[in-house]
């Protein structure tokens, strides 16, 4: 449907818009020709996208317009999330005016070709008209970026107060009758069910169960759970949970088969469990690429397939994936499926993560970590690194350190050399979060602002958390409290959205429980200890999950204390009360020795 910028097209053929790439190249050719970009942001899981390119960009008196009086420039959102970070206008696809240094000029998102048309008329006339006027509006809205970027600083403490603001904030968006948070369109909401899971456990408030409960009884019974091949969707467009957007995203089915397991246990609920184990299986069979071992960012909605029953589907070609793989996704699959090896019962997932981790960590040795891969290859960004690959990077690592003791230690040094960089080329050091691009200089547009998201700084701030108990290094704690300290005004601006703030939060202002169950995955005794275990009202638990070799050892549990740890736990109903009495080795002689020496 493009051709390749510069190249003509025959007069006997209908022109086609002659797209180019977000870069230096692209700012130029509009400096020099004195002509406005049109940005358009688009996804390939996107149905309106589709819709737009089969319709306005296809018309030729569009294409034709565009060529003349425009540089269009086309970038792929989950390509180039800062991009995107920078330029949404409100959903995909989006249509953003920039003057040719790259502000702000005028927005949509889908519209048909006579409208589009109408809109790119009125944009060339404005920018003719009112050059000046329009390039101060870029500058203004650059410089209420930047400032903006600026609040972002720590100085206040983080208490459990602002625990309790931002869970009130939660509560004030359940939605009673049907479950699920908000209006329509409504969404699955996982950082909020986080938050209730976590509030739960820790408080055993009936209330956040009811709601817990509610929302994921909607998710799973309704139409956003596909119930023949299994995963979720994207969204739907009432608030009953009718009328799902037939788009299923790798994130969003990674974090509700981390809930679900969650949730299956903690609450008791085998429904849970079982929605979690399809999912999973979802993911691998669909969206996880064996070959290169990571994971597509998406199946597409461009289809009815989707719509159709069963016996229909069985005979019919399923939408496609998404060609690409992202570093980000991949390694949150990583995290899950050594979860999943345990509170699902199969085992065999840990070797998954374990390759999926290993080639991670092999690519991020030699100091870089590309965001998508194509084929069979990386894409190096040429504006380089970004935060969120680093940051779920070392979770992932420290996941793998906790998971399989074999290789603790090269996840443990791995772990400490992304830790480095996100130091290095991500941390602000003087007002506390970090940065969602690294400092490269002529970066075009709104670029050269380095903005600060909340859910990129919880992950490394929860990352530093969990490598300084490891490593006894008070430097990534400082870090992490530097962080979170930086959102404790900042975090109202994201209302509900702050959840995982929260959560992350109320972790921090507690000393670590760390909880390590020893057994066979799947084993009866084995799932008893690990549901005690989780159901531990300690709001900063740490559950290491250790694989015997001898299955015919009883499973146990070590419970560790901050740098104290006692004897093993072999009945699960009684490590709730060894977790609250230190282990119940306060009665022991070794111990009121050391309490007579001081």
């Amino acid at each position: 449907m493009s051709t390749i910028p510069g190249n003509p097209t025959p007069a006997d053929v209908s022109p086609t818009v002659a797209w180019q790439t977000w870069g230096a190249q692209a700012f130029a050719t509009a400096q020099q020709q004195d002509k406005p970009i049109l940005l358009s942001i688009n996804a390939v899981w996107c149905y309106w996208c589709h819709e737009m390119d089969n319709g306005a960009y296809s018309d030729p008196d569009v294409a034709r317009f565009l060529n003349e009086h425009f540089i269009p420039v086309r970038v792929d959102t989950d390509h180039r999330p800062d991009i995107n970070a920078r330029y949404n206008v409100g959903g995909w696809p989006t249509t953003s005016f920039l003057n040719p240094h790259g502000g702000y000029i005028a927005g949509a998102t889908y519209l048909p070709a006579d409208q589009f048309l109408a809109m790119l008329d009125e944009v060339r006339r404005a920018y003719a008209d009112r050059k000046p006027e329009l390039y101060e509006q870029g500058n203004d809205i650059r410089r209420q970026r930047r400032d903006y970027a600026a609040r972002v600083a720590a100085g206040q403490e983080p208490d459990a107060a602002l625990v309790d603001a931002i869970t009130r904030r939660v509560a004030g968006t359940y939605d009673a009758i049907h479950g699920g948070f908000g209006v329509e369109p409504k969404f699955p909401s996982t950082p909020m069910l986080r938050l209730l899971l976590h509030r739960y456990r820790t408080t055993r408030e009936p209330f956040f169960r009811v709601m817990l409960e509610k929302s994921l009884d909607a998710l799973t019974g309704g139409a956003l759970h596909d119930q023949v091949d299994g995963g979720f969707f994207r969204f739907t467009v009432s608030a009953d949970w009718t009328q799902p957007q037939y788009e299923k995203m790798a994130e969003d089915n990674i974090a509700l088969a981390n809930v679900l397991m969650d949730a299956g246990i903690v609450l008791q609920q085998p429904g849970y469990l079982e929605s979690a184990g399809k999912t999973v299986a979802y993911i691998l069979n669909t969206l996880y690429d064996s070959q290169v071992q990571a994971v597509r960012g998406s199946q597409g909605a461009h289809s009815d397939y989707f719509a159709e029953p069963a016996v229909v589907r069985a005979v019919v070609q399923p939408p496609p994936v998404d060609p690409c793989t992202y570093t980000h996704l991949t390694a949150q699959a990583s995290s899950m499926l050594f979860s999943a090896a345990w509170k699902l019962g199969r085992p065999e997932l840990t070797t998954v993560a374990a390759d999926i981790l290993d080639n991670l960590a092999d690519i991020a040795a030699s100091g870089r970590l590309p965001h998508v891969n194509s084929a069979t290859r990386p894409e190096p960004s040429p504006d380089g690194d970004l935060l969120v690959d680093w940051a779920y990077l070392l979770l992932a690592l420290l996941d793998g350190h906790d998971a399989v003791p074999g290789a603790s230690e090269r996840y443990r040094q791995a772990a400490e050399h992304a830790a480095a960089v996100l130091s290095e080329r991500f941390l602000d050091g003087q007002r506390g979060g970090f940065f969602d691009i690294e400092d490269t200089p002529d970066r075009p547009g709104y670029l050269q602002v380095r903005e600060k998201p909340l859910a990129e700084n919880v992950a490394a701030a929860l990352g530093m958390m969990r490598l300084s108990h490891i490593t006894f290094e008070d430097r990534y704690l400082h870090t992490a409290h530097h962080t979170l300290s930086a959102y404790c005004d900042a975090n109202r601006d994201y209302g509900e959205l702050a959840a995982d703030y929260a959560a992350a939060v109320d972790r921090y202002l507690n000393p670590v429980v760390e909880v390590t169950v020893e057994g066979q995955p799947g084993a009866p005794d084995a799932d008893a200890m690990l549901a005690a275990a989780m159901t531990l009202d300690s709001p900063n638990l740490l559950i290491k999950l250790s694989t015997v070799e001898n299955d015919g050892i009883p499973a146990q549990a070590h419970v560790c204390l901050d740098t104290v740890c006692y004897p093993p736990v072999s009945d699960p109903s009684a490590l709730a009360d060894a977790v609250a009495g230190g282990g119940m080795v306060t009665e022991s002689p070794f111990q009121n020795v050391l309490d007579l020496l001081g």
